[in-house]
């Protein structure tokens, strides 16, 4: 069953989910294949055969563009999802991936490396490090903002996965994939003031159902 969805073309998957807009074109099959978005980037993914015999869909990935290259490796099994082993160097041009961004343009640049994110049932974990290179942004009015050195740890605490962003002064931002579906992102003030129209006046912390 697993070795006939993998042969289905992967443009199949327009007949079951609204693709974001942000996907140009799609090619291949659901085991090999690469869909094309805007600003030049692509994604393309190539099935593991061996993980295949124990009913495991498991794919190398990679995802490049002007100034980004990463390869990891992305698996789904009826009890987890997970991507591991994702490493490259990460550019601020995939802004223009994130829906209804504010920022124009940005100088800084980041290295990846993810060893682990993963999502079962009733827990998440993580680990890995992102380290974000000083530069500038502009924004959709042309204000320019100053982007400090910064690093995004990702660590396992009980059954959360926890990313906590900070610079040389302390942190900045603190994100949880809780076990029980649930995404809290907190906000210090002194993270706050790197998005224009955040309020800095106090801790903003938001949270969504997953």
């Amino acid at each position: 069953m697993v070795a006939l969805i993998v042969t289905m073309p992967a443009s199949i998957a327009r007949e079951f989910v609204t693709l974001p807009p942000q996907i140009t074109a799609v090619y291949g099959r659901l085991g090999t294949g690469r869909v094309q978005m805007v600003g030049g980037y692509s994604l393309s993914w190539d099935v593991d055969a061996r993980a295949l015999l124990r009913l495991r869909l498991r794919y190398d990935v990679s995802l490049e563009g002007p100034d980004t290259l990463l390869v990891g490796a992305a698996s789904v099994s009826p009890w987890a999802i997970e991507v591991s082993e994702l490493t490259g160097r990460a550019g601020a041009g995939l802004l223009v991936l994130t829906p209804d961004v504010l920022v124009e343009s940005c100088s800084s640049r980041a290295v990846v490396d993810v060893q682990m994110l993963r999502l079962t049932r009733d827990a998440a974990a993580a680990d890995g490090r992102v380290s974000i290179d000083a530069g500038s942004c502009i924004d959709a009015a042309g204000r320019q903002q100053t982007v400090p050195q910064m690093t995004v740890d990702m660590l396992t605490q009980g059954g959360d996965a926890v990313a906590i962003l900070t610079d040389l002064g302390g942190q900045l931002a603190r994100i949880t994939l809780a076990g029980d579906r649930r995404l809290i992102i907190r906000v210090e003030p002194e993270g706050a003031t790197l998005v224009p129209g955040l309020p800095t006046s106090g801790p903003l912390i938001l949270e969504y159902p997953l």
